[in-house]
């Protein structure tokens, strides 16, 4: 059934509707359309002195009612509506203003850092593959910054890491993997030292990678078996490397060894299986797997986050500790923040904040090109039970005015019209 356009005395609970020639600015409702939800809401539409709007039959729980016929003698006033009630609404419409306002804020800063942090760590690399024992010292203060920057603000971070694009400076995979496990670490209770040791194994996860030729690391497509058998013994080298600096922990060495592992003893380079796996390997071949799973050589097979939690638990649960994994769920969030998603309504958005309480229902900066980018609306599912998440949308998918509308990131700006 077509859309259709009404009196507003044919409105009662139920009807979808959408506000037909009125700017966002000039009512005070979080949508400009949403389903009635009482008598009173309608009495706030006829009170801004809209007379007609435009019915969506396929969204309402009702039709509209038939047009009243013309009213004999002297018509009854509206009964008014309580100015507090007005302004009640006009003050949740700028609170939302002022939290993505701040929301933005905190994650310009945190890229700021990530930046910055990308480029010590290069720098720290080259003096680990060296083995300068002072660079194994500066790699443990890094992971002392790594924790004070970025595991107090777990949103912002997880925001940047999942609207990073993997040819954009501040992508970087060890640093994502290790701030990742670094996260789950965290919530798992580990001490201070454990921690350490978790993020230097995580960093360096991969460094045994130089010891390997640069086109094997380069090839596209399926490896022979000698290349694949050469490529799985890059976490031996790596150990083998840190364990060349005296300085560096041998705990950490395990978790670059034991990456690879997997719970039922498919992974390698030893086969290990179960409790005979390091604790922190098992967190990091959690983290590591879940960013190669978004952050894949062509764009165009990355899975979104949501996607990527919800493949490594239905299809690889038996790879990895699944008490981990749950954790790791419950700390990205089921729709982690970043990801972009589509409403029940139609609408798009991305995921600003999870909600620890109710997962399924985040908040979400809506995409709408009425109203301007600074401006633009959150909304908190929790509070709205008329809305749900669709499905979550990848972000090769978006067209450039609305990733640029959506991504909170100076780095993407560029896309957005002049003067948004």
């Amino acid at each position: 059934m077509p859309e259709i356009r009404i009196s507003v005395d044919q409105l009662r609970p139920g009807v979808f509707i959408r506000l037909e020639k009125t700017s966002w600015f000039e009512h005070p409702f979080l949508f400009s359309n949403f389903k009635v939800k009482d008598a009173d809401q309608i009495a706030l539409i006829k009170s801004l002195g809209i007379t007609h709007v435009i019915c969506i039959p396929e969204k309402s729980d009702v039709l509209p009612a038939a047009p009243a016929k013309p009213a004999q003698g002297v018509p009854v006033a509206e009964k008014p509506v309580p100015r507090e009630v007005i302004d009640r609404l006009w003050e949740v419409k700028k609170e939302r203003t002022r939290r993505l306002k701040q929301k933005k804020e905190r994650i310009a800063l945190c890229e700021k850092r990530f930046n910055t942090c990308i480029k010590t760590f290069n720098d720290i690399l080259k003096g680990v593959v060296a083995s300068q024992a002072e660079a194994a010292v500066a790699a443990k203060d890094f992971v002392s910054r790594l924790t004070d920057y970025f595991l107090g603000d777990r949103e912002s971070t997880l925001h940047l890491m999942n609207v990073v694009d993997r040819g954009e400076s501040a992508y970087s995979h060890p640093m994502n993997v290790a701030v990742l496990s670094m996260i789950v670490g965290k919530e798992a209770g580990l001490s201070a030292q454990e921690l350490t040791v978790l993020g230097l194994g995580a960093l360096f996860h991969d460094i045994g990678k130089e010891r390997l030729p640069k086109k094997l690391l380069k090839k596209r497509g399926e490896l022979t078996r000698p290349e694949q058998e050469l490529l799985e013994q890059h976490p031996v080298y790596g150990a083998a490397m840190l364990a060349d600096i005296d300085v560096f922990p041998r705990d950490a060495a395990r978790v670059v060894a034991q990456h690879h592992e997997r719970m039922d003893g498919s992974g390698f380079p030893k086969k290990l299986k179960g409790d005979g796996i390091d604790r922190l390997a098992r967190m990091v071949a959690i983290a590591d797997a879940y960013e190669n799973h978004c952050n894949r050589p062509d764009p165009m097979e990355s899975l979104t986050p949501y996607l990527a939690l919800s493949y490594m638990f239905g299809q690889q649960k038996h790879l990895f500790d699944v008490e981990i994994l749950a954790l790791f769920i419950r700390c990205l969030g089921v729709y982690p923040p970043g990801t972009v998603v589509e409403l029940s309504n139609g609408e798009v958005g991305m995921v600003m904040a999870v909600n620890p309480k109710n997962q399924l229902n985040p908040s979400v900066m809506l995409y709408d090109p009425d109203v301007p980018k600074k401006e633009a609306l959150i909304v908190d599912l929790a509070d709205e039970p008329d809305l749900r998440v669709e499905k979550s949308i990848r972000l090769a998918q978006l067209s450039p005015e609305v990733l640029g509308y959506l991504s909170p990131r100076t780095r993407i700006t560029y896309y957005v019209e002049p003067g948004s």
